[in-house]
């Protein structure tokens, strides 16, 4: 079952008149959809960043017998994409039954904090809804390489019969530029990068770079996204150090690690079970690249390995997740709460490796 993010239905105790179920609704910020009468059940259209507290108000109320948000059945989703089965990755989080659940919303935004997107990319192009560019730079095109690969591991144009496939299908990307051409960007940049990316709706904010040293000027940024309902991800860094490192490291952040195709701690991932918070897979990640010369030495698609590719993993299945649960704790929860306990959970990070399928479930129990 495919759960939308934007109805819900609504089944009233047959002894209910049709004033109190007026009465009841009237509280509700919604559009009547229909009434399907012989079994009670009202179905309406609400806020989707609201769905999931209207759901819980109804369901306390006494003449309310059910709520559920509406979901759709359908056949498995099984991408057409030609590299699909070359993507270990997605398939090891277990990808395909994710989306059964949901493919995400296409109002959700995530914003790759990175040294920009390929805007011009077949796989990309009609996800980017937003170019900004906060770094030194004269462009916000992707000139590295880096950016590309993270936003497409994230959320590429999925079933399209082209290239990648990406773990969140419908939600849309914010290219905001933080990193020079070099891979490079100052803590200014990367605060006036977080606190764009919430002013413009982003939801999720992926951050696959990392350094030793904290900065005050970008902890209140991400504390600004945080209070504002963003679910920022990071890199945990790629130095096999168990040493802080930031911004992954601070509280409001979920710390990835990355991981080997057998779950062990990738040789280069930085580890630290009271700062990193998940694993992921990154290793010879298959993602996209810029069209033209970039600093990797290759175009269209490649492989690169990071806990930089870890990261966007983490932030693809955060916003499927937010489409359906736009509490941003509640999301983390469910996130750590489900991963599948692989040595070095509990030492080398908090918790084990993402699962998608059994995260999103958990979400909508």
């Amino acid at each position: 079952m495919n759960q939308t993010s934007d109805r819900i239905n609504v089944c009233f105790k047959s002894n209910t008149s049709r004033e109190e179920v007026n009465n009841i609704l009237s509280s509700i910020n919604f559009d009547r959809l229909t009434e399907i009468p012989q079994i009670n059940v009202y179905v309406l259209k609400v806020n989707p960043n609201s769905i999931r507290g209207i759901v819980r108000r109804l369901e306390k109320v006494n003449e309310v017998d059910f709520v559920e948000v509406d979901g759709t059945m359908s056949t498995q989703l099984i991408p057409n994409d030609p590299l699909f089965n070359q993507q270990w990755g997605l398939l090891k989080i277990n990808s395909t039954r994710a989306w059964n659940v949901t493919r995400g919303s296409s109002l959700l935004k995530i914003a790759v904090l990175d040294t920009g997107v390929n805007a011009g990319h077949p796989d990309l192009n009609e996800k980017i809804v937003i170019n900004v560019n906060f770094s030194t730079s004269s462009t916000t095109q992707d000139l590295n390489g880096h950016g590309t690969h993270v936003a497409g591991i994230a959320a590429a144009v999925t079933r399209n019969n082209l290239g990648v496939a990406g773990l969140a299908i419908n939600p849309k990307i914010m290219n905001i530029k933080v990193l020079d051409d070099t891979g490079i960007g100052f803590f200014s940049d990367i605060a006036n990068g977080i606190i764009n990316a919430t002013a413009n709706g982003a939801k999720v904010i992926n951050m696959s770079f990392s350094g030793p040293t904290s900065s005050s000027t970008v902890q209140n940024a991400v504390q600004y996204a945080a209070n504002n309902g963003v679910i920022l991800v990071a890199a945990a860094g790629n130095d096999n150090s168990n040493n802080l490192h930031y911004p992954a490291a601070y509280s409001e952040v979920i710390g990835v690690a990355a991981l080997n195709n057998d779950d062990t701690k990738a040789s280069f991932s930085n580890y630290g079970a009271s700062w990193v918070s998940v694993a992921a897979p990154g290793v010879d990640i298959l993602s996209t690249l810029p069209i033209t010369a970039n600093s990797t030495g290759q175009t269209d698609y490649g492989n690169l390995s990071g806990t930089s590719q870890a990261a966007p993993f983490v932030s693809g299945l955060a916003a499927l997740m937010a489409s359906l649960e736009p509490d941003r704790a509640q999301v983390r929860a469910a996130i750590e709460s489900t991963t599948v306990p692989i040595t070095g959970a509990g030492t080398l990070y908090q918790n084990g490796r993402i699962n998608a399928y059994a995260a999103l479930l958990n979400i909508t129990a």
